[in-house]
């Protein structure tokens, strides 16, 4: 039997439906460097100079503000965990006192790729938008997430399973 990690967090059981996300620097450099593309374009534009310091300046705000709380999970608004069950019932914990709300997946999420989610969750306090990234150390918890955001996701699109393949081969 292996020894305990002590850095790991304890878990009730080992199948507890929590993830605690962690800033996505990567993703955030991303953004980043094309909020900087997107603002010399708009410098450079045949426009007026004070238009496109405006135009410049309101896109950059905008981007920063997006990306402190979307990506590097910052300020009173920011998604630092998700709680879940299997029949579908979501909890974010807000800000950094971690306030518990009651949330239910909004329309608009979606799968990046294989190791990213886009989630918008609706709250009483009005939607809340995170990147969920899956980390080497809760591998575990964001196949867990992905399993029940796939059959969630799944149900609210009218279809229970898979798509069945009608295409077979003559025999």
């Amino acid at each position: 039997m292996s020894h305990p990690i002590p850095a790991a967090r304890r878990c009730a059981d080992s199948s507890c439906n929590r993830i605690d996300l962690i800033p996505s620097l990567l993703v955030a450099s991303a953004w980043f460097a094309w909020l900087a593309l997107a603002c010399i374009a708009t410098w450079l534009s045949a426009l007026a100079w004070p238009a496109c310091v405006a135009i410049g300046a309101a896109v950059a705000t905008a981007g920063v503000r997006a990306v402190r709380r979307f990506v590097l999970l910052k300020g009173p608004h920011a998604v630092r965990a998700i709680e879940w069950t299997e029949s579908g019932e979501f909890t974010v914990c807000v800000g950094t006192s971690l306030a518990r709300l009651p949330a239910t997946l909004a329309s608009g999420s979606f799968r990046l790729g294989v190791r990213f989610w886009v989630l918008r969750f609706a709250t009483p306090q009005g939607v809340r938008s995170v990147l969920v990234q899956e980390a080497a150390r809760d591998a575990r918890a964001f196949r867990r997430i992905s399993r029940c955001l796939d059959g969630h996701l799944r149900r609210g699109s009218g279809r229970s399973r898979q798509p069945a393949v009608t295409i077979r081969p003559k025999v």
